[in-house]
């Protein structure tokens, strides 16, 4: 039929006209000629501009790099500022750096004690508040290889006997340091040295910087022995590095000046304090989420001596895991004052992390040789002390305990996200938790030898912190204290309960 004929001719006609299209276009060889000839144009344009802007200014092509180069130490001395938990001013090749910091911590206790033991103590407890810490810090860097840092507390606390005549003394509030000091790095041989008032390199706990510390209060340990009269500073020098494959341990040794106050002064002729501390991580994963560690301290030291005072003596004595008031008005649930000569102590650490759990433990012994209670008395012997703890911890928002492997201890812990509650543009509120952890502790002081006896603590402290942000939290506690006085019979034996709550900051 003649319209069947005209619609066939029509398809043949299109499919002619497509094929002729297609073989129209270029093959793929054709196509890839083409880029090729359009690439060699444009390379020989870019030459003929590069060479016009050399010859313009020909000191382009002699000058480096500042990779390449490097830099003359001091040459650029311009600083930039930003917020690095804290101000930190710092130079573009960060051979000079100022950072300006701080820390507050605001405590609030309750107790609840045996009057037999409150009866028998040196200042009953009290219910209150304490400002715990408020420390002004500045540290930088100086010609990229010399670090240095200045920290003062502003409530230590000194008491004072009343003057002409009247009966009793008064606590006064004093400002004393802590960080004061000059840091060398990377000396060969020595790694790090370390000259000024510091903390002696002695129990992985001690070493922990206040801020990020997991209970409120540091184990019997740290007042009894680490701390002492003297806030845990002594001025001397020390020397460390780490060592091993990817920084796996850590050899920190120092010589010290014993002291007896929080002034640094100390006019003892021959008083000493060598102190040694080695660590080592059995294993390390995951960036810290799983690690195990362990260390050893040790330290021969003498007694301190005193002006005016005959004889060396020594102070054992440890406050209670919740405090208020003036740090000279906390009651003393343990202690004993000695005289003697040289002193040994060895302190075993072991630490582990696996994921948002933390377990820590540590034991230390101490001896004193020809410990007795007056100088005019004969030496009863070498009293030999010892305490320890075990806390086990865990964060219930998934976050994990940071180590540091540079200084083997914990540092600042960064919550998930930070705690915020605020409204949307729609008036809807929003929020993030921050990071939740929780802690029970177990701690031992026995201060009981012979007939030199200065009491026997157990203490039992549960925790709940709670992390707002990276630079402030805060922290819940309770802790319940079986006292077994150095006194005749059950005199002052008994329980002490506490509540605690501290907000800190550090910036």
């Amino acid at each position: 039929m003649p319209w069947k004929l005209c619609a066939w001719h029509v398809v043949v006609m299109a499919f002619l006209w497509l094929a002729g299209d297609l073989c129209a276009q270029p093959s793929l060889e054709e196509e890839v000629d083409a880029l090729k000839l359009r690439l060699a144009s444009l390379e020989s344009q870019n030459a003929e501009l590069r060479e016009s802007v050399v010859a313009r200014l020909p000191s382009v092509e002699e000058t480096p790099t500042p990779s390449d180069a490097g830099h003359a130490v001091g040459s650029d001395l311009g600083m930039t500022a930003k917020w690095n938990h804290g101000l930190e001013l710092q130079s573009k090749n960060k051979d000079f750096r100022v950072h300006i910091g701080g820390r507050t911590q605001i405590d609030v206790g309750w107790f609840s004690v045996d009057p037999n033991v409150d009866n028998n103590l040196n200042t009953p407890h009290g219910d209150g508040l304490d400002l715990r810490r408020a420390r002004f810090r500045i540290d930088g860097t100086m010609y990229e290889t010399m670090e240095w840092a200045i920290e003062y507390d502003f409530v230590n606390s000194l008491r004072v006997r009343n003057q002409g005549g009247a009966i009793g003394f008064f606590d006064e509030a004093v400002t004393a340091p802590t960080d004061v000091w000059w840091l060398f790095k990377e000396l060969p041989i020595l790694g790090n040295v370390k000259i000024g008032h510091q903390k002696e390199p002695v129990g992985f706990e001690h070493m922990v910087s206040s801020r990020f510390l997991p209970f409120m209060e540091r184990s019997y340990n740290q007042d009894a022995f680490y701390g002492g009269t003297f806030n845990g500073f002594t001025t001397g020098i020390s020397a460390y590095d780490n060592y091993g494959e990817d920084d796996m341990g850590l050899i920190h040794v120092g010589l010290f000046k014993p002291m007896y106050s929080v002034f640094a002064t100390s006019t003892g002729d021959g008083d000493y304090s060598v102190v040694g501390r080695i660590t080592r991580l059995l294993w390390y994963s995951d960036e810290g989420r799983g690690l195990f560690h362990v260390g050893l301290s040790g330290k021969q030291a003498t007694a301190v001596s005193q002006s005016g005072v005959p004889g060396r003596i020594m102070t054992f004595r440890t406050r209670d895991a919740v405090r208020t008031g003036l740090s000279q008005s906390w009651p003393q649930v343990a202690g004993i004052t000695l005289y003697g000569d040289d002193m040994q102590w060895v302190n075993g650490e072991l630490v582990g992390v696996v994921g948002p759990w933390t377990f820590q433990a540590e034991y230390l012994v101490s001896g004193l040789q020809d410990a007795r209670k007056a100088y005019a008395d004969a030496p009863a012997g070498t009293a030999v002390y010892h305490g320890g703890y075990a806390q086990v911890l865990y964060f219930l928002t998934g976050e994990h305990d940071h180590y540091n492997k540079k200084t083997a201890t914990f540092d600042r812990v960064m919550p998930h996200e930070n705690f915020f509650r605020v409204r949307d543009c729609d008036g809807n509120i929003i929020s993030g938790s921050g990071a939740w952890q929780v802690g029970l502790r177990y701690d031992y002081l026995d201060l009981n030898d012979q007939t030199l006896n200065g009491g026997v603590l157990h203490n039992y402290t549960v925790g709940l912190n709670w992390f707002l942000n990276p630079n402030m939290k805060i922290q819940f506690n309770y802790m319940a204290t079986d006292r077994d006085a150095a006194l005749a019979g059950t005199l002052g034996d008994g329980w002490i309960h506490g509540w605690g709550m501290r907000v800190a900051h550090d910036f």
